[in-house]
């Protein structure tokens, strides 16, 4: 499912700009990041339903259909989605209704959406999409995102940079104009009122819906504020994020514990874990159809991280992001087997310590505990049809597999 991060636009851009105005916030973006505009952005109004069919083509290209099949299959079998649940179309549903302007990184345009209001609040929320495109001209944002779509959680972590860049220039931005006197607090107030409004439906969504779409934007400030975004009243540190561009993070626990991404010392880069393709195992039938990583922040969600509360200042603490049971998280894994309509998930975890992987075990949520076998540091857990006592065998040949792995020296 992180490659839904990979097609959003920012969620709450209001209002239009008249040109000398895009270009006085250029000039400001460019100041607080650091970094020049290589070119001017191309800047287009379009249709609520024109946006809608670009994420849809987007999503063809990045996500197509038959992988958004296959993911929502395994988050369904992991219990994480009720089955049946559409998630292409309530991804784009939540789209429409909550972006009302976008970077796009293929035409180098900022579109924004003609039923927006509020323009007094618009330029802080230009803004942030002008740190797309800026970010865009020197790191090749399509390029970075194209190099992990092989790893859900590293792209989670890359889209946490993009957003954590984009949201960092625009809080330091929007403190300069409510200084200069050109926003309001009356204003930003109202925008708060329109967004708590607007967000019904997105509340409504299963948890792992809502962390999949907001973390990128709340982590990523925090963690290119090294954990704290107070930092930002000293203005923005443009080093630190052009590193994180140059040299991004490896996984999602990166951006929820900063420190092990910043801190040389307590660096702590993702184990890798394979799996043999276990089709035949299974039997006559079965095919290996899909494979990927939740990360720290998809197995918080597993073990049933605490609700979010957006108004709240909590949000912004990646604590509430994650839970003591998916901490410690040495590497994962999952693959997805089918066979016809049925289908099973098998995923392959590592931990730190010993400690780690029994807190995670006795964490597990979602699904029965009898679903889920450890041996040391390694838990597995399969999702999906009930194997039955043969389950218990498939899960100790696996787990005996990882020994190897469990025990190997981080890279």
């Amino acid at each position: 499912m992180p490659r839904l991060l990979c097609l959003l636009p920012l969620l709450l851009l209001q209002g239009a700009a008249a040109p000398n105005e895009i270009a006085r916030i250029e000039a400001a973006v460019a100041e607080i990041r650091g970094l020049p505009f290589k070119r001017p952005v191309a800047v287009k109004v379009v249709t609520s339903a024109a946006a809608r069919s670009h994420f849809a083509e987007r999503a063809e290209k990045l996500w197509p259909k038959e992988r958004v099949a296959l993911d929502q299959a395994v988050y369904a079998n992991l219990g994480l989605l009720p089955a049946g649940f559409d998630l292409l179309s309530s991804f784009l549903d939540l789209l429409e209704e909550q972006a009302l302007g976008y970077y796009d990184p293929g035409s180098d345009t900022l579109y924004l959406v003609d039923s927006a209001a509020g323009a007094e609040t618009a330029s802080m929320l230009i803004a942030h999409e002008l740190t797309h495109a800026l970010d865009d001209q020197h790191f090749d944002l399509e390029a970075l995102l194209a190099s992990r779509m092989a790893d859900d959680d590293k792209t989670a972590a890359m889209s946490a940079v993009m957003e954590g860049s984009g949201t960092a220039v625009m809080t330091v931005f929007l403190a300069r104009e409510i200084g200069a006197g050109r926003i309001t607090i009356s204003a930003l107030q109202a925008v708060q009122k329109t967004e708590a409004a607007r967000a019904q439906r997105l509340k409504a969504t299963p948890p792992v819906i809502q962390r999949s779409l907001l973390a990128s934007y709340i982590l990523g400030l925090s963690f290119l504020t090294r954990g704290n975004p107070a930092r930002l009243v000293a203005g923005l540190d443009a080093a630190d994020l052009s590193r994180a561009f140059t040299d991004p993070p490896q996984s999602s626990e990166q951006i929820l514990h900063p420190e092990k991404y910043w801190d040389e010392a307590a660096r702590d880069l993702p184990r890798r874990v394979t799996l043999p393709d276990l089709s035949k195992r299974l039997g006559t039938g079965w095919s290996l159809a899909s494979r990927g990583t939740l990360g720290e922040l998809g197995l918080a969600s597993l073990t049933g991280a605490p609700p979010l509360e957006l108004a709240s200042p909590e949000a912004l603490q990646p604590a509430r992001w994650t839970s003591g049971a998916a901490a410690g998280l040495g590497g994962d894994l999952y693959h997805h087997y089918v066979h016809g309509a049925r289908s099973v998930t098998v995923l392959a975890t590592v931990w730190d310590t010993e400690r780690d992987a029994v807190e995670f075990q006795d964490g597990i949520v979602t699904l029965p505990r009898k679903r889920s076998f450890r041996f040391g540091d390694a838990v597995v857990v399969l999702g999906g049809v009930d194997l039955g006592p043969e389950g218990e065998v498939l899960a100790g040949e696996v787990l005996s597999t990882l020994s190897a792995t469990a025990t190997a020296p981080r890279p």
